[in-house]
């Protein structure tokens, strides 16, 4: 096969997505497990921390999805900046015409383990991109159905502590009135493949305007967990200072505006991951 798009990182939460809504067949996806929707012809596998083998020396398109996983430990043990050795190896063996990098919201943070790696990332790519075009994007809270390994961000860790630890109250780290607002991975996956197309350097935040607060995730959650799995549940928050994680204008980088219905994502998510957990 004729490999024209390579995407690197297949099997995190937007990778499962991209797979979905790619039309392209002349794709070849990696990841070190392979993902249950993809036909095993389309996939291979790699394992960036290792010498890097049997690969396209040039294709038209790169998709690069590959990072650590969020997760506390990981934020603990600082490993995030193992993306950018493998962002040298992939840049190194590989010629494309558009590189795509999924970078983060988080780059916009003080002192972020995350954002801080991400930034890193970012800077190689562009001062390694001459003939080839370079394309970063900076979303902010995505939501995708479809990833079963669960991050720990916030709505995440209501399936994690109440559906998979049991848990019948716990107590949160953070405000009741804090704001998020979400975004459908398969929308974003769209546009993604759409930009993709043009032959431009650029980098985009993408995210949603709308907001929803913490206390309503919660709510959506602990309404449908309690029909669903028939056991009452209780929770916490830690703090008054109210924190908001959404778009925002930036005169320096320009940004897709979802204005999806956060309330309705938070729903559909939570209908379909609960009843995982049914008995």
């Amino acid at each position: 096969m004729n490999n024209k798009i390579l995407v690197f990182g297949c099997s995190g939460t937007v990778g499962l997505d991209f797979i979905n809504v790619n039309k392209n067949k002349n794709t070849l996806y990696y990841s070190r497990k392979k993902p249950k929707i993809i036909q095993k012809k389309l996939w291979q596998y790699i394992d960036l921390n290792k010498k890097i083998i049997d690969v396209p020396n040039k294709v038209d398109k790169i998709f690069f999805f590959a990072s650590p996983h969020y997760k506390l430990d990981n934020l603990k043990k600082n490993i995030f900046l193992k993306e950018l050795s493998w962002l040298k190896k992939i840049k190194k063996k590989i010629k494309t015409r558009v590189f795509i990098y999924l970078s983060s919201s988080s780059v916009y943070l003080n002192n972020h383990t995350v954002g801080s790696a991400k930034l890193a990332c970012e800077n190689y790519l562009i001062k390694n991109t001459t003939k080839d075009y370079l394309q970063i994007w900076r979303p902010y809270n995505l939501v995708g159905n479809e990833n079963l390994n669960l991050s720990d961000h916030f709505h995440n860790l209501l399936i994690k502590k109440f559906c998979i630890e049991k848990k019948r109250d716990y107590h949160f780290k953070g405000s009741v009135n804090d704001e998020r607002g979400y975004s459908s991975t398969k929308k974003f996956c769209k546009l993604l493949i759409k930009k993709s197309d043009l032959s431009k350097n650029f980098i985009y935040d993408y995210g949603n305007s709308k907001t929803i607060k913490v206390k309503q995730i919660a709510d959506i959650f602990k309404k449908i967990f309690e029909k669903n799995i028939k056991r009452k549940i209780k929770y916490t928050f830690n703090s008054n200072v109210k924190n908001i994680n959404t778009i925002s204008s930036n005169k320096y980088v320009k940004s897709f505006d979802t204005k999806d219905n956060s309330y309705n994502i938070i729903k559909k998510y939570y209908s379909l991951k609960i009843k995982l957990y049914e008995k």
